[in-house]
């Protein structure tokens, strides 16, 4: 077994303290101390890591960027090339998206991302630059390039870009709502024959892409 070095581990420890703590309190609010002492490391440790508290933060913003692109499979891999077809197209399409639901549902660390996240949507700032470079934007630009291709659209269409942030919104929503969908379904948790069943709604919407597109005007 390899070891990892102790440094290491503060760092880690340091991020998610980071990631917990401003998305609790903010970045103004959240002292030096406070991300210290939840780390379990002395305050010179923020310094040594990464140079200042506003060092920790953006570092925060790209664990989350990091941890999201993996648990997501993003990259070449998720897009199939042109000549493999319409078919080849909508199955990458359906696997994104039950990829998506599983970990905006069933991950546990992803959950404890929210608050940190939403803050940066309502305020955008440098670290919210961090994420929507290295992981929204991936998403999008994913997701669209495959709804572009099964509505032989560019994608750039603005159309493209509506349908792919409709579906983003519908599956990131299934965490961001999590507890008032738990409340009406009476469950304390997403148990398996639920994840199932979210997961069959959600690629329900994806059927109207198995038809090839109708001559369309652009807007």
């Amino acid at each position: 077994m390899t070891l990892r070095p102790a440094s290491s581990d503060t760092r880690d420890r340091l991020i998610q303290a980071g990631i917990r703590l401003f998305g609790e309190h903010g970045f103004e609010a959240t002292t030096t101390r406070a991300l210290a002492e939840a780390a379990g490391a002395n305050i010179g440790s923020i310094a040594y890591h990464f140079g200042n508290k506003r060092g920790l933060y953006l570092a925060a913003a790209r664990h989350i960027a990091e941890q999201l692109r993996a648990r997501l499979f993003l990259g070449a891999a998720a897009t199939p090339a042109p000549a493999e077809g319409r078919d080849a197209a909508l199955k990458a399409l359906r696997t994104l998206a039950r990829r998506m639901v599983r970990t905006f549902t069933e991950d546990e660390e992803c959950r404890q991302w929210l608050l940190l996240v939403m803050r940066e949507q309502v305020q955008p700032g440098e670290a919210f630059e961090i994420l929507q470079a290295e992981a929204f934007g991936l998403v999008q630009e994913t997701l669209g390039g495959l709804i572009a291709r099964l509505t032989d659209r560019s994608v750039d269409d603005r159309r493209v870009i509506l349908e792919t942030h409709t579906l983003i919104g519908q599956i990131v929503f299934f965490l961001i709502g999590r507890e008032p969908l738990l409340r009406r379904l009476g469950l304390n948790a997403f148990d398996e024959a639920i994840l199932a069943d979210i997961e069959s709604v959600i690629t329900s919407h994806l059927t109207r892409y198995r038809r090839p597109p109708t001559p369309h005007a652009s807007p």
